[in-house]
């Protein structure tokens, strides 16, 4: 290797590696796109002044001013240039060659200098400084004031949509408690509030002209949703649904509440202050049973009701239809000053169409090919009257199907569409990207963990530069089926919306998880000031069944000095009073172990696992033994393994591992491996399957790992005590869409953890 280059790579790697350490000791989220820290510290003290010389700057000193020294104290902030005002001095100072959102930050000891080209620049360069401040920054009389370490920063974002959504027609969330949720998304420079207003659960939002949406469709009796969420908070508040949510109607306790227009606007006024714009979303035409339920003449067959998943749609062939929905969203558009009205779109309900007499009848009428079409001729004329109020259409990906329009943009969620990414920009249409098994942050932090939100990379590879133009960015979303109050909403949020922040805004070549999770781990006390229940770090070393023949030891590994485990062995909850994790535990018979952890007052979910005494399971004898496994083809789109069941036409054929082979990028199909596989001692052995969609693993008729349902891909496993020699072995797999991996796994006794090999598999 040439010297001068290798001098340059190692000269590259010491100042990236220095610029994380000073990154951790911050700890900065998200990281700014450059910075150098320097030695020394900026005192602020009594006689400290803000000078502000735009209008621009005003609010974001006033900001500052009330973070520094509190919002009773005047005469803080002075209009003009500091001129001879001595060395104690912050400036906003309006430049000319940055992005819009862009700022730099110059932290002196005789000084602080922030530089914007205008209002939104100078209020995410005092978020910064808002993170830099220690937890307590309001002062009293004999409290000493915060410093600021010198640094030097300029920054701007990534992306220009830094979204999150949040789903408020399953369970709601109050003006208030949005209002926090906002000053969470301006902490992390998130400029994008999606609000989710209307379901089949509830509609949200006041319509003056149809007052029924909320005198009777924002309160329901509880659902399956709500009486879920109440059997969990028996073991775990956080799924306790607030009292201030329900009210007494006709004699009934109902669950609910909505949002007035002046309401909404006043939270419209609340994000645009801190930089943030609120998307409304107002489902059509699927996911409208709250507004058929109250008006069944919007259903094709004047009823309200479900299919086999979703619940009947608004009918698209009836002018009446039109009507209603311009109606609701002329009001929309009012509230919301956004360029965006989102109208769903997703998970439409088509078999009703396809019953209608109208609806067969428009598709004919108008030359369309299918119910998709029908769709799409829909989405187009709502999205004609949409640019009639100055908005765009906004739509989940679905709204690509049947075709659209140049105009409209798309947000991307279903991994298992992922043409639709493509087909959108291709299209010329513009982009989110907010896939389910990345950024629905309201799937479990096990299911969906920290790391994985951070590293997904939402820019294609294959992306050419003019398809990059269209991506305006990254969302998260908050459903909220199994969020039933704000703290479980917190508890979903902290800490992975950091990682979507750090995601959306830093650039992707500073990204480093480990630095990141160092920075996320000194935020902590951070999030405990602002009250935040957020998830803790994962204690490992438990898992979901451990086998044994003689005695297991429970060994766990905390990842925090602060944090305490607690456990019990009779399947009971944990609580603070039951034994606490000092050491490693020895078991000896058959329990189930479960655990929670506990942080001050924070505390995690209830982690379990089973521990399973077993005798070696004998060998068998099969004769005329070959290598390799039998491999099961069956083509058809299946939701589990349960659903496989092949014929005597299905394509059977001896392969050599079990893997998805030739059919690796298909979809729609599932696979069955039958055979022996051979075990050289005695001893428990573990089986770890990696798969998307779902597998099991079966030894004889025993099912040994579980990792059935239609998933991204996802790590499972399961042990079994076996004697040395041949155990049937069967393996099922199934194949909905999106991912497609299949790996089989195998520990066995006193080994590591490895590939199971073709020489171990026979037929």
């Amino acid at each position: 290797m040439n010297k001068l280059y290798y001098f340059a790579l190692c000269l590259c790697a010491i100042m990236i590696m220095s610029f994380h350490g000073q990154c951790q000791k911050i700890a900065l989220i998200p990281v700014p796109a450059k910075m150098q820290l320097t030695e020394g510290e900026f005192q602020i003290n009594k006689s400290t002044r803000i000078y502000c010389s735009t209008n621009d700057s005003k609010h974001s000193a006033g900001v500052l001013s009330a973070l520094l020294f509190g919002k009773a104290e005047k005469g803080k902030v002075i209009s003009g240039v500091p001129g001879n005002a001595g060395k104690n001095y912050i400036f906003f100072k309006e430049v000319k060659d940055l992005p819009t959102e862009g700022y730099r930050l110059s932290i002196k000891s005789q000084n602080v200098v922030l530089e914007a080209t205008g209002s939104v620049g100078f209020f995410y360069a005092v978020q910064t400084i808002r993170q830099l401040l220690p937890l307590r920054v309001k002062a009293s009389e004999k409290a000493t004031l915060p410093s600021l370490p010198n640094l030097t920063i300029e920054d701007y974002p990534r992306f220009a949509w830094r979204g999150l959504m949040l789903d408020v027609s399953r369970h709601f969330q109050t003006l208030e408690e949005i209002k926090t949720f906002i000053d969470y998304m301006a902490l992390y420079k998130l400029n994008t509030l999606h609000l989710h207003l209307t379901d089949d659960q509830g509609w949200r939002v006041e319509i003056k002209k149809y007052p029924l949406l909320t005198e009777k469709g924002a309160w329901r009796e509880h659902n399956t949703q709500d009486n879920d969420c109440l059997n969990r908070a028996k073991e775990d508040p956080t799924y306790t649904i607030p009292e201030k949510n329900y009210k007494m109607i006709a004699g009934k306790k109902m669950y609910g509440g909505y949002y007035t227009q002046d309401q909404l606007r006043d939270l419209v006024r609340y994000a645009s202050e801190r930089c943030i714009t609120i998307i409304p979303e107002v489902d059509m035409p699927g996911h409208f049973k709250a507004a058929v339920d109250l008006y069944p003449e919007l259903s094709c067959t004047k009823e309200a009701g479900w299919g086999s998943l979703f619940s009947f749609p608004a009918c698209p062939s009836k002018e009446t239809t039109y009507e209603f929905m311009k109606n609701v969203l002329t009001e929309i558009a009012s509230i919301f000053p956004a360029p965006y009205i989102h109208i769903g779109g997703d998970e439409v309900n088509v078999d009703s169409w396809k019953k209608c007499p109208l609806c067969q009848s428009s598709i004919q009428k108008k030359g369309l090919k299918d119910e998709h079409e029908l769709q799409s001729d829909f989405n187009r004329q709502i999205e004609a009257f949409l640019h009639s109020k100055g908005k765009k259409l906004l739509g989940w990906d679905e709204i690509t199907e049947g075709g659209l329009t140049k105009e409209a943009t798309v947000m991307w969620w279903r991994n298992w569409a992922p043409k639709a990414p493509y087909q959108a920009v291709k299209n010329g249409n513009d982009l989110i990207m907010s896939p389910d098994f990345q950024y629905y942050l309201s799937a479990e932090n096990l299911e969906t963990p920290l790391r994985k939100v951070y590293e997904y990379e939402p820019c294609p590879a294959d992306f050419t530069t003019e398809d990059a133009k269209h991506l305006l960015g990254v969302q998260a979303c908050f459903w909220s089926e199994q969020i039933p109050n704000f703290t479980r909403l917190q508890f979903q949020a902290f800490p992975r919306i950091m990682a979507l922040a750090e995601t959306a805004w830093t650039p992707s070549s500073l990204k480093n998880y480990t630095d990141f999770y160092a920075r996320v781990t000194n935020s902590f006390p951070r999030l405990d000031a602002m009250k935040i229940h957020f998830h803790l770090p994962p204690v490992e070393g438990l898992k979901d069944l451990t086998v044994f023949t003689d005695k297991a030891t429970l060994n766990l590994r905390i990842p925090l000095q602060d944090m305490k485990v607690y456990y019990t062995l009779d399947g009971t909850a944990p609580t603070q009073n039951s034994s606490l994790y000092t050491h490693p535990v020895v078991i000896d018979h058959a329990c189930k172990v479960r655990m929670r952890s506990y942080r001050g007052e924070n505390f995690s979910e209830i982690r379990e696992g089973n521990f399973e005494k077993q005798a070696l399971r004998e060998p068998v004898n099969p004769v005329n033994l070959q290598s390799g496994i039998k491999r099961t083809f069956q083509n058809g789109r299946f939701e589990s393994t349960r659903d496989l069941n092949p014929d005597q036409n299905s394509d059977v054929k001896v392969v050599q591992n079990i893997e998805t082979g030739e059919y690796s990028g298909r979809e729609f199909y599932g696979l069955i491996f039958n055979g022996f596989i051979k075990v050289e001692k005695d001893g428990v052995y573990e089986f770890i399957s990696t798969s998307d969609d779902g597998n099991v693993l079966l030894i004889g008729d025993t099912m040994v790992v579980n990792n059935d349902g239609s998933h991204a891909a996802s790590e499972r496993s399961g042990m079994i005590a076996l004697k040395a020699g041949y155990h049937p072995i069967t393996v099922k797999y199934h194949q909905r869409g999106g991912g497609y991996e299949l790996k089989i796994e195998v520990c066995a006794p006193g080994e590591s953890r490895r590939p199971l090999s073709a020489d171990e598999l026979f037929h």
